[in-house]
């Protein structure tokens, strides 16, 4: 079989409503050279209802064993992935109608380069019966210094558009507790050039009426964990030069934690 075009990896865990918005956004695109790969960490009843609903003949979906967490459920995905590219799409999250044509006509114009775009986010209540369209607020990151990406991460998950040899035989650290996505672009901007496309129609959701639906439930541990991690990322990939180094400085400082400059 031909491989297609784009790998759509799409990591879940039990929240099958969603899941069916993400997975109907990917077939419902405009390009369709695509396949989905669907990789649970648990699975219900009801997330596999979905899947069978809209799993089609090129599409794959694994269950797997394991700590729970997208960052496994991703390297998963990567392991399974046939496509020229690669883009993670989270189970919560979608594409526009047109986003995976315009991401084609860009890869065309950016060849073995990490594409990433801009994106929209569009606020919601989980708790209603339905998920109705509600309208988005558009995000560009045009304008933002790269450099920036070794001090804070400002790329979507689902906005980067990764070339497969980029990413093969790389894999998201399980370990951190919410930055395993920045974590995994610094990995590959270690050795591979990263160029923006003036595109949208990556759509990530926020639900902020109902806080506990977000990764991680305890804000202070949660924040107390997050500069852990950023520490932790922060020694993995050295900053290019000391200007860096004095911002990653201060955004700690800003948090509470005040660290030599020889920590970061």
């Amino acid at each position: 079989m031909k491989p297609p075009y784009f790998s759509i990896i799409i990591a879940t865990h039990e929240r099958p409503r969603l899941l069916a918005r993400a997975m109907q956004s990917v077939c419902a695109n405009t390009f369709t050279d695509h396949e989905m790969i669907v990789v649970a960490d648990t699975v219900d009843a009801a997330t596999m209802h979905v899947i069978s609903q809209n799993l089609r003949e090129q599409d794959s979906f694994c269950k797997r064993i394991g700590k729970l967490g997208p960052a496994l459920s991703r390297n998963v995905g990567l392991s399974m992935a046939r496509g020229k590219y690669v883009i993670f799409l989270d189970d919560d999250d979608a594409f526009s109608i047109d986003y995976l044509e315009r991401a084609f006509l860009t890869t065309l114009d950016n060849p073995g380069s990490v594409i990433y775009t801009n994106y929209c986010v569009i606020q919601e209540d989980r708790s209603q019966p339905d998920l109705p369209p509600q309208p988005g607020q558009a995000f560009s990151v045009a304008n933002a210094d790269f450099n920036a990406l070794y001090v804070k991460n400002f790329i979507l998950n689902h906005s980067v558009i990764f070339p497969r040899e980029a990413v093969h035989g790389r894999l998201q650290d399980p370990h951190l507790s919410s930055l395993d996505d920045w974590d995994f672009l610094l990995n590959v901007a270690s050795d591979t050039p990263f160029v923006h496309a003036n595109i949208t129609g990556a759509m990530v959701y926020k639900d902020y009426v109902n806080q506990h639906d977000r990764r991680g439930g305890n804000s202070q541990s949660n924040g107390m964990q997050t500069v852990t991690d950023y520490l932790s990322i922060y020694k993995k990939w050295p900053a290019p030069n000391l200007d860096l180094r004095v911002k990653r400085q201060q955004l700690l400082a800003s948090a509470g934690q005040h660290v030599p400059i020889d920590w970061v």
